[in-house]
């Protein structure tokens, strides 16, 4: 998980692992640990040089990660410039009882030390709900926080005879963020419309291009709810200076139970 968090994953175990994503929400929630592990580490200074180079490029490409980023310096700097002083016996007599927490600068016995340890305990604990309630305040309407990554290449049509991409039916709650691959990166923004039966369900403006494992993808994310057992397509076009559309290429996958 930490190598697919980073990019580093091979393609064929990047595709095993992004299925179990889908399909186990076991894995998910154990992927988002890995997240929030690596997000420490980062900004306690524990990744190597080139570990350093992949989160900055490759991790940090979501917004939700760029969120969680944010917030981890926001919390750090509080805590850095507002220590918690414990009395030093406290610390003896609760450090084999209570494990240290990587979010706090006291044990977690502290707040049965005295009435001043305590309430300087409960500040700083007040202070991160406080700031987790901004946070939160901070996401756009409609922006989602657990999206499931599904990759397609263009022209996966039955009729040209290439196979059919499978998505599982995202558990309830996610969105899917369909990757669609391209090769014409002229253009400066991007239509895509997702269609099922020639109903349109969906249409995206103002998309652009993105790299993701040596590849150009334009992200197209999509409500996790609307999408049922059976067959759908993706038309992706260039948006031209005229305001005009170019056909790009089609996409095609087909979701399953």
């Amino acid at each position: 998980m930490r190598d697919y968090l980073l990019g580093t994953l091979e393609a064929d175990r990047r595709t095993q692992l992004e299925e179990r994503i889908v399909c186990e929400p076991a894995v998910y929630e154990e992927l988002l640990l890995v997240e929030e592990d690596l997000i420490d580490q980062y900004l306690s200074d524990g990744l190597s040089k080139a570990e350093r180079h992949q989160f900055e490029t490759h991790f940090l490409i979501t917004a939700e990660r760029q969120k969680n980023l944010r917030f981890g310096k926001l919390l750090q700097r509080y805590l850095h410039s507002h220590p918690v002083l414990v009395p030093a016996a406290a610390v003896r007599n609760t450090e084999k009882h209570a494990p240290a927490t990587r979010f706090f600068l006291f044990p977690l016995g502290t707040f049965s030390k005295g009435p001043a340890t305590a309430m300087a305990a409960a500040v700083v604990v007040a202070f991160m709900g406080i700031a987790l309630v901004c946070w939160n305040s901070l996401k756009r309407p409609g922006e989602p926080s657990n999206v499931v990554p599904v990759q397609l290449m263009p022209g996966a049509t039955r009729s040209v005879g290439i196979a059919t991409q499978r998505v599982h039916v995202p558990p309830a709650g996610f969105d899917v963020q369909l990757e669609l691959q391209v090769t014409n990166t002229s253009f400066h923004k991007y239509r895509s419309e997702l269609f099922r039966e020639n109903e349109s369900l969906k249409r995206a403006d103002e998309l652009k291009v993105e790299t993701k494992h040596d590849q150009h993808i334009v992200p197209f994310t999509i409500d996790g709810d609307m999408l049922s057992p059976g067959d759908y397509q993706v038309k992706l076009s260039g948006v031209l200076d005229s305001g005009q559309d170019e056909l790009i290429d089609n996409y095609a996958f087909r979701v399953i139970e």
